[in-house]
């Protein structure tokens, strides 16, 4: 007895030790909440993005949105958004920031242009520049309505993001009648970063309470239910620890796994007391600690297993972070079932030494009247419930399955009642958009040739009528408004068309290059904002013969402008790719999926068309995540059958086992489709979890009815009690991320609940009916 206890003592030390040593390196953990982080290196959007940076700087746009419901422009409102404008052009990571207060304005002079400050003191003059170039100004800087203006951040390519938001923010805090906020694709991940330790902090005592609420129900003891709570705590906090040690990166698919184990590994210690339970007053308990862990061993082993490679099999996905998920769960799995036939045992002979008290007894026995139910309804009707589940089960699986919607845009995993959501809504509605998709355009002619910059132009008034598009930045309003103000007027234009050909004097010393180069000089006495605001596409307008002279003529024009135009065009003289951003309002998977296929074909197949940019990134991503969604639905299913199989050595029991998992993926697919609830990369996760998980319950019940001891209502009141407490606890468990601040873990906790009470009702239901109906079918033993 002394050498069992001491054996037992070593156990649970050596158990209590290790995830000790875990949870020291939780501080460790290196967290990344971005989309990069689940996009493969050599993605084609990856590739282009940076192809895309390399020539144009960095992608990573932010904006500081300032509103004032009275009117932002006022003198109070303008020398808060200068001294704001300022600071931030000074902040590390800043290359540049444009706001109302510090850009420069075209406007006309005697001397053909003058680039002068869009706003120096004058509020009216700063309303007639404004009103002068509106489609420039409105809706990127400034509302239409005056009540927000903006401040846009060009960030730099290697900056520290979580350290320029930090900045950002300690630069708003003392604003004073103003509404600051911060937007941007770089706001939405460093927000997601800051929340992904904090949720899941939050969300383990919860979902650790829950769990402990139903054991209690179940077992009818505290002191039991804390015993069952130790082997899941340690196989969560180990599963922290291996990914601190391994350097694996902390996203929001991996977050899952510690919370994953403490509500699957339930299961396990739930079956080791409901038989414990059962035998503890006959026997004492050495003995039935030694026939459950015997009888237990095989069901809870293959169950594990079964769970294990269901996860295991994420390998196959196309997506790093769920690879690992997988890898870390079938890890895990592998610690909750070890743990709960060593470490589980070990701790019940530690504390339990007397028989349980008559009353748990008697309380133990009533508790299978849903058992009962489940084995009435298979006895009497089960014919019935089998024509009409598998008739049900063929129509309303791939019917939901089809109807499902896809999206991965990462600000809709925040809630709508949340600060970052309002400000964006708010922000689109007055302005052009936060969200963006970049396209680098390189034309097979020269950029600056009126021809290809009025192909761009058609594109872009295509592109402009889409709903969802807010607006088009591109090089094109700089060239209409240099064009405006220096390229002639009506009657210049005629007189142009008709001026006769140059006769050139071979007698002069003026030579030839120098004489065509006067032909298509901006004129300055013909200047002052005569012209049109539009691309110089008729070289006789402007008294010159070729569109070469006319794209020298453009060259120059940029050249007056003395602001960079580095986010527009690769080069100021002989550029050969320029970049046009699609501003968007909403960035729903239809609009980014029809654009994206849209933009290509409005230029010539010559050109190349490049599409990238965050929204481009979630796009694909969305795509990936259906792929994997298909690839691990079927590996997962591939998997289970086999280990089933192996397990009890009959291709028919493998097939019946899969009748759980049926179940719980079409009730999940059927409220997705039904509530509109996207697959993502969290939903995307359910398949895999519906197999590895829903499995269980069949293995169990049938390794029940393996067992010629028992009949099928002595089954239904052992096996039968633990698999729906099991489902209860496992439900009620998953029903604790609907407290997380995360849409897609919500929407997780929600549909797994669900799919889990499918699992063990079609569990019991079905396999109880094709028990009592069809025994042959299920009562073959293993060879």
């Amino acid at each position: 007895m002394e050498r069992q206890r001491s054996r037992d003592l070593l156990i649970v030390t050596v158990f209590i030790v290790a995830a000790a040593v875990s949870l020291l390196g939780i501080g460790r953990l290196k967290v990344d909440s971005s989309t990069d982080a689940f996009i493969p290196a050599k993605a084609p959007v990856v590739e282009t993005n940076n192809r895309i940076e390399e020539q144009f700087g960095s992608l990573d746009a932010l904006v500081v949105s300032l509103y004032d419901e009275g009117g932002i422009i006022n003198k109070e409102n303008l020398a808060v958004i200068d001294s704001l404008t300022r600071k931030i052009e000074t902040l590390d990571g800043v290359k540049q920031a444009s706001s109302i207060t510090n850009l420069k304005h075209l406007k006309p002079s005697e001397d053909g242009v003058d680039v002068v400050p869009l706003f120096e003191e004058s509020i009216n003059e700063l309303e007639e520049h404004i009103t002068s170039w509106p489609g420039f100004y409105e809706g990127t800087f400034l509302s239409e309505d005056r009540s927000s203006a903006s401040i846009l951040i060009q960030t730099q390519l290697d900056y520290n993001q979580a350290e320029l938001l930090g900045s950002l923010r300690a630069i708003l805090a003392p604003l004073d009648g103003l509404q600051g906020s911060i937007l941007g694709l770089p706001v939405v991940t460093e927000q997601i970063r800051i929340s992904l330790l904090a949720d899941l902090a939050f969300l383990v005592p919860i979902v650790a309470a829950l769990i402990m609420l139903v054991l209690y129900l179940f077992l009818r003891s505290f002191k039991a239910t804390l015993l069952c709570l130790v082997p899941l705590i340690f196989s969560s906090s180990l599963a922290l620890g291996i990914m601190s040690i391994a350097g694996i990166t902390f996203t929001m698919a991996t977050m899952l796994v510690p919370v994953l184990l403490l509500i699957v590994g339930s299961a396990y210690t739930i079956h080791i007391f409901s038989h414990f339970f059962e035998e503890y007053e006959k026997v004492g308990v050495d003995a039935a600690l030694a026939n459950v862990v015997k009888k237990n061993t095989y069901p809870i082993l293959a169950a594990a297993a079964t769970t294990a490679f269901g996860f295991l099999a994420q390998l196959s996905s196309p997506l790093l972070p769920f690879r690992t998920f997988g890898l870390l769960s079938f890890i895990g799995v592998a610690i909750c079932a070890a743990s709960s036939l060593l470490l589980l045992p070990a701790l019940i002979r530690l504390v339990y030494k007397n028989p349980v008290r008559r009353q748990v007894r008697k309380q133990a026995t009533r508790r299978g009247l849903w058992a009962g139910v489940g084995n009435t309804i298979a006895n009497r009707y089960g014919k019935a419930v089998l024509i009409a589940s598998l008739l049900i089960l063929g129509i309303v699986l791939p019917l939901s399955y089809s109807q499902l919607e896809e999206g991965t845009n990462i600000l809709a995993f925040f809630k709508d009642s949340s600060t970052l959501v309002q400000d964006t809504r708010s922000y689109n509605q007055r302005m052009q958009g936060s969200f963006s998709l970049s396209v680098m355009l390189k034309p097979s002619e020269a950029v600056l040739l009126p021809g290809t910059l009025h192909i761009v132009e058609e594109a872009i008034t295509v592109l402009e009528k889409e709903n969802q598009v807010g607006g088009i930045q591109s090089i094109l309003p700089f060239v209409k408004r240099m064009n405006q103000l220096l390229g002639p007027g009506e009657d210049a234009r005629e007189s142009n068309a008709m001026e006769p050909e140059p006769v050139f004097d071979f007698f002069s010393d003026t030579s030839y290059e120098i004489a065509t180069e006067q032909l298509y000089e901006p004129s300055v006495e013909l200047a002052g904002g005569m012209g049109k605001y539009e691309i110089p596409l008729n070289p006789a307008e402007y008294g010159l013969e070729t569109e070469e002279q006319l794209a020298s003529l453009i060259a120059q024009y940029l050249l007056l402008y003395s602001s960079s135009l580095d986010a527009f065009i690769n080069d100021p003289l002989e550029p050969d790719a320029l970049l046009i951003t699609i501003l968007l309002k909403d960035s729903d998977t239809k609009t980014l999926r029809h654009l994206t296929a849209l933009i290509p074909t409005l230029f010539p197949q010559s050109w190349s068309v490049e599409i990238g940019g965050g929204e481009a990134v979630s796009l694909a991503l969305t795509d990936l995540v259906t792929k994997s969604q298909v690839i691990s639905l079927f590996s997962s299913l591939l998997a289970v059958w086999l280990l089933v199989l192996f397990t009890f050595k009959s291709a028919k029991l493998a097939t019946l086992s899969l009748i759980p998992c049926l179940f719980a993926l079409a009730s999940v697919f059927s409220v997705m489709a039904i509530f509109h609830i996207k697959l993502d990369i969290i939903t995307s996760l359910l398949a895999a979890l519906c197999i590895g998980v829903g499995v269980d319950y069949a293995i169990h019940l049938i390794a029940a009815f393996q067992r010629n001891d028992q009949d099928v209502a002595s089954v239904m009141q052992t096996t039968g009690k633990a698999i729906l407490a099991n489902a209860a606890s496992v439900a009620l468990g998953f029903s604790g991320l609907l407290f997380s601040r995360f849409v897609p873990i919500v929407n997780m906790g929600l549909l797994f609940s669900i799919a889990m009470l499918s699992a063990a009702l079609s569990a019991l239901l079905i396999l109880g009916a094709i028990k009592i109906h069809y025994s042959p079918c299920i009562t073959r033993r293993p060879s």
